[in-house]
């Protein structure tokens, strides 16, 4: 009994012994497959934010254009054209990285046309996007809070005219006076914040896409000082209410009154 009693106390110790030493080398092994595991993706995450800037450096040089610049509204298409040459970019190059991604995060990590998708619409949120990734998972320290939508500086506004044609013909002036000695009445009128309109679906659609030959600018605003007084006006010939008879000049009040602080307003007037 005493022989028997020996070899099993001497395996059950040596289990014993082979397990608690198995601990720390387990331990030291998921510490080591968690590091190489996030070096991959910072190294994944890094090449990302490298495509993306020259990407954008790309095409720098067709946001740049004129041709571009005159016809199509900068920030709308912008988002678009980066979108559908990520897509392309995924694709010629097999560069799925979101599908990469979801392999260290214990997925399939299999590309499909979904992953390829999403690692386009990632690619195409730019340099900056990808920089603030990189700062949310602790691999940089932030350096500026992320951008918010542009507004006007505090006690500025931006305005915009646009005119749709009726009976005006030709070239249309538009005029954005200050007014030096307002009314006492205008002067304490109460300041525009803004002006709702009935636009349809495919006007807001062609806004959002196009640049607007009949608005004043094409886009964006144009700056004014807010509490000051404006008369905003438009000049030029329309057709006589007689057919045959000579163009007239006619000079068509806009607004007249003050903007309030940060105020963007869209004035559309027909003409």
């Amino acid at each position: 009994m005493a022989t028997l009693t020996r070899p099993l106390h001497s395996v059950f110790g040596a289990l014993l012994a082979a397990g608690l030493l198995s601990r720390p080398a387990f331990a030291e092994q998921q510490t080591l497959t968690g590091y190489a595991q996030s070096t991959e993706l910072l190294t994944q995450l890094l090449g990302l934010f490298v495509t993306a800037t020259v990407l954008e450096s790309a095409l720098t040089t067709i946001f740049q254009w004129r041709l571009y610049r005159e016809f199509l509204n900068g920030r709308a298409v912008k988002t678009l054209v980066m979108i559908v040459v990520s897509y392309a970019v995924v694709r010629s190059f097999e560069y799925d990285v979101f599908a990469k991604i979801m392999g260290y995060a214990g997925g399939i990590g299999a590309s499909s046309r979904t992953s390829r998708i999403l690692s386009a619409l990632v690619l195409a949120g730019g340099s900056a996007a990808i920089y603030q990734m990189l700062v949310t998972l602790g691999f940089r320290s932030p350096v500026t809070p992320p951008q918010s939508e542009p507004k006007p500086p505090e006690n500025l506004a931006w305005v915009s005219i646009k005119v749709v044609r009726k009976t005006a013909i030709g070239g249309i002036r538009i005029h954005v006076d200050e007014v030096a000695a307002p009314a006492a009445e205008l002067a304490a009128s109460p300041a525009l914040s803004g002006e709702i309109g009935d636009r349809t679906f495919g006007d807001r659609l062609r806004g959002l896409f196009f640049a607007d030959s009949m608005r004043f600018p094409n886009y964006g605003g144009q700056t004014v000082n807010a509490n000051q007084v404006y008369r905003i006006s438009a000049s030029g010939k329309r057709a006589a209410d007689t057919p045959g008879d000579p163009l007239v000049d006619f000079d068509q009040e806009i607004f007249v009154g003050r903007f309030a602080s940060r105020a963007i307003i869209d004035f559309v007037q027909e003409i």
